[in-house]
């Protein structure tokens, strides 16, 4: 644990490179998600130290600090989760000074990648600091879209935080896959509605600006070919915002890095330095 956060790391592969001189990869998980979800990209991933945690409210990591109905008006959700991860990357990172860093943020995970590097968090002082984003949302831009976000708040502002947690894994994952899990593990998917709506709700509140990474951090921008459209359209206005490019995952969904782990762990690859670069997915 560290600061109450559920920690998982993975060394890398010293067969592959010396790990005193690998850089770090931090995974930043979406919204209901975990962990655990990027185990077979971190194992694929083997010339780099991997870490990934849960954020708080989710997992194995402490409860969310805020109001049990997720109703926190202060909307200061997201700046706890950007301070997580400025905590986490700071612990990972003091470890071994001076060498890259990589932030991996996938949907609302990559939306506090953003806001974290937008301002105020130092970079590796290589130089070669980057946030990778997969479908980030950029909630507070979306017109006209019934999106699973906006709808999730609506079901939880009529029947409360849990009932908003279930809404939104079922839209996520389907009735069938919600009723085959057990009754335990549909309880504690419940008690995540507090940060569940926290997040989303905070996520939609108007913006001066879109969060662009401050210099020396670099930008890439990942889409699934079959991705839902207003996560293509934040994409697009991200790069217009940040002059990064739209980089399209083939045959990739919404849930790349669960269902196409080669695909997703080879983009990432490819933003570490090229002496430390090694393309994981072949054979595997």
């Amino acid at each position: 644990m560290l600061d109450g956060l559920a920690v998982r790391r993975r060394r890398p592969d010293p067969g592959t490179i010396d790990p005193s001189q690998a850089a770090t990869v931090v995974f930043v998980h979406g919204a209901m998600d975990r962990a655990a979800s990027f185990a077979r990209v971190m194992r694929r991933v083997d010339s780099a130290w991997t870490v990934a945690y849960d954020r708080r409210g989710y997992g194995d990591s402490d409860a969310w600090p805020g109001a049990p109905d997720g109703d926190d008006e202060a909307g200061e959700a997201l700046a706890i989760h950007v301070d997580d991860l400025r905590s986490v990357v700071g612990k990972v990172t003091g470890e071994r000074p001076g060498l890259p860093v990589l932030l991996v943020g996938h949907s609302l995970g990559g939306l506090v990648a953003l806001m974290a590097t937008a301002d105020r968090f130092p970079a590796g002082p290589s130089g070669h600091s980057t946030v990778m984003v997969f479908e980030a949302p950029l909630p507070w831009t979306d017109t006209g879209h019934a999106t699973s976000g906006a709808m999730t708040i609506e079901e939880g502002h009529r029947a409360g935080a849990a009932a908003a947690a279930e809404f939104f894994y079922r839209s996520m994952v389907g009735d069938a896959a919600w009723e085959r899990v057990g009754a335990a593990a549909r309880d504690r998917r419940r008690s995540e509605g507090p940060v569940l709506m926290a997040e989303l709700v905070d996520a939609r509140r108007e913006r001066q600006r879109i969060p662009v990474p401050s210099p020396p951090w670099r930008l890439r921008i990942g889409v699934g070919e079959v991705g839902p459209a207003h996560l293509h359209r934040a994409a697009e206005l991200l790069a217009d915002a940040s002059g990064a490019a739209v980089e399209v995952m083939p045959g990739a969904s919404h849930g790349a890095h669960l269902g196409n782990p080669d695909r997703f762990s080879s983009w990432v690859a490819t933003a570490l330095p090229e002496r430390l670069h090694r393309d994981p997915g072949g054979g595997r």
